[in-house]
């Protein structure tokens, strides 16, 4: 039986980390992507501020409530924007990415998705500056990832924001290479590094250098995707939008061809959860549920057509 997963960075500004999980699940949801990355060591309020005992305490509460309700957390999202090649910055990251694989471990989740060095920190930096920090961010924090048996994923990425250009792993082969040679770079932690498809980022990347339309981004990764944030746009900005919605409408809705998706997702052998990571605050806070709950029940009629479950 197929899972359909929910992002819960909304319903966790919202109504908090707990109450996040419970809408996920009223919503029809079978598993949550969790958001980690709006926690700081360094913000008191923070769980990552906290004692040893009470960031075990936090977190492993929440996964038992999460099994209570009958949710999977099946991945985390820990630290972005990547490396600025700032010193406090960075070394700020590394700390915080280890607590984001010690959460990850702690929540039951399997992966946790960390973003690439973006363009809009480095906009004049050359083709090997973008590479060896980028190698010099995972480096640093795939050691975690083997320390808490977790996998660190990387994201597919789009373009700069306000569309000026398109980041630089944003070019999908840009974003293999990298992925490649930190693997082979780092064989020891080479099992601990997988890769997240996001539609939404890879179909805004097609307004530049000849990008591949997210199907064919998919089949040129192949196997390495083991976790997705899906969801839907325009190509004009990050509109998280609910997939499967009517294409005569595209100009209010998205543009990605979601058969031909699937259709890459199964010859790639995909077989994880279908998570969608939208914009549920859309149509407004108030409304946010029911964004969820009709994007839930949308995914999942066309999963039950397809593949007649």
């Amino acid at each position: 039986m197929k899972k359909i997963g929910l992002s819960t960075f909304v319903f966790q500004n919202l109504y908090g980390d707990k109450e996040a999980l419970r809408l996920a699940k009223e919503a029809g949801a079978d598993a949550v992507d969790f958001n980690l990355a709006g926690m700081d060591y360094q913000n008191e309020n923070s769980p990552y501020a906290k004692s040893e005992e009470e960031f075990v305490k936090y977190f492993t509460s929440l996964k038992n409530y999460a099994e209570s309700i009958g949710i999977d957390i099946c991945q985390t999202h820990g630290r972005l924007p990547g490396f600025k090649n700032e010193k406090e910055h960075d070394e700020a990251l590394v700390k915080n990415a280890r607590l984001d694989c010690k959460a990850t471990a702690l929540l039951g989740a399997p992966v946790c998705v960390v973003h690439a060095v973006s363009t809009m920190n480095h906009m004049d930096a050359s083709d090997e500056f973008m590479h060896e920090l980028n190698f010099k961010q995972f480096a640093q924090i795939l050691p975690f990832a083997k320390e808490f048996n977790v996998k660190i994923a990387t994201e597919t990425f789009g373009d700069v924001h306000g569309g000026a250009k398109c980041e630089f792993f944003g070019n999908n082969d840009e974003l293999i290479k990298n992925y490649k040679l930190t693997k082979e770079r780092l064989p020891e932690y080479a099992d601990y590094f997988t890769v997240c498809m996001d539609t939404g980022h890879t179909n805004k990347a097609t307004k530049f250098n000849n990008n591949p339309k997210p199907p064919q981004a998919i089949r040129d990764i192949g196997s390495d995707i083991t976790v997705l944030h899906l969801n839907d746009n325009t190509t004009e900005n990050d509109q998280h939008m609910i997939p499967f919605v009517n294409k005569k409408v595209w100009k209010i809705t998205g543009t990605i061809d979601w058969d031909d998706a699937f259709d890459a997702l199964d010859e790639i052998g995909y077989n994880g959860v279908y998570n969608m990571e939208l914009s549920l605050d859309r149509y407004g806070d108030e409304v946010s549920f029911e964004t969820a709950r009709l994007a839930v029940a949308t995914l999942r009629n066309f999963i039950s057509k397809r593949y007649g479950q």
